[in-house]
């Protein structure tokens, strides 16, 4: 008899008793705090374009060897971006929200219980100094790592991956082979580097970003319109305009690169910050009364 008792739910298969537990979504990346983060965010995509422009010519005329040239330069500049503006993969930094984090540090700093404020013994009234060189040099070894692996897996893992997508894509698959590596190398490196920087090996992030589920920020929009810049860079590529700036892939890597700087700027404006991109909302809302 008592069996009979027992809610009916537990035997409706699919009940919410029952339904698995999702991971919740890694909240949008902001831009670090301080004032030369801030500042050097809006000047990156601006010096990446200005390398793009300075070097064009060069590329037209030679892009296997401009392309190889222009690597290490980009790679630098990426390296330089993650450290300065970003916070690294499972750091503090990377759930605080932005000026809440920073408004609790300054209230540590001000509250009586602080080691700044400790006073040395005899002399009321005198701080004692802070040991920030240790500090700054460990802050600087704590990006440095995560930069470093970030630029590895850029290299071994999303240069083939983006390359293999390019052949896909139409581009040679018994010549310019070269060319198809440099430009995925050159892709990778801008829409990559900053998104393992920030989300590691995270498989559910991943899930996300393969299926352009990610909430927009700065990082991921980047990213977002490297793909979408080099999608519609490569519709010169086949029109019989006879210009030399049409091989492949020229305009392809042009594309990229106004892409990422569009995309890093405008996903930072409030109207984009934090919102996702919705392809089927009908459908969504068929599974919801269905379920």
């Amino acid at each position: 008899m008592a069996s009979a008792t027992l809610p009916s739910a537990m035997n409706v298969p699919g009940s919410a008793s029952q339904a698995p537990i999702e991971k919740p979504s890694a909240p949008p990346i902001k831009i670090l705090p301080s004032h030369l983060a801030q500042g050097y965010s809006y000047v990156h995509p601006v010096l990446l374009l200005a390398l793009c422009a300075a070097r064009f010519q060069s590329l037209v005329a030679d892009p296997v060897h401009e392309l190889f040239r222009d690597l290490p330069w980009l790679a630098l500049l990426q390296i330089s971006y993650v450290m300065l503006c970003l916070p690294p993969a499972g750091s503090t930094q990377a759930t605080e929200t932005g000026s809440d984090g920073e408004e609790k540090k300054k209230a540590a700093s001000r509250s009586p219980s602080s080691p700044a404020m400790t006073l040395r013994p005899g002399k009321p009234g005198y701080r004692r100094k802070q040991q920030t060189g240790k500090h700054g040099w460990a802050g600087v070894g704590a990006k440095l790592m995560p930069a470093f692996l970030s630029l590895t897996l850029t290299f071994l893992l999303a240069t083939p991956i983006l390359a293999v997508l390019l052949v896909l894509f139409g581009a040679p698959l018994t010549t310019h082979n070269l060319e198809t590596v440099l430009c995925a190398a050159h892709m990778a490196l801008l829409s990559a580097t900053a998104l393992v920087y920030v989300h590691g090996v995270d498989g559910y992030v991943w899930k996300e970003v393969w299926g352009i589920a990610r909430p927009v920020d700065a990082v991921w929009g980047s990213a977002l319109g490297t793909g979408l810049g080099a999608w519609f860079g490569a519709i010169p590529v086949p029109l019989d305009w006879d210009r030399p700036w049409q091989a492949f892939p020229i305009t392809i890597l042009t594309g990229a690169y106004i892409g990422y700087a569009l995309g890093s700027l405008v996903s930072r404006t409030p109207l984009l910050y934090g919102k996702r991109i919705q392809f089927a909302p009908e459908t969504e809302e068929m599974e919801k009364k269905t379920n």
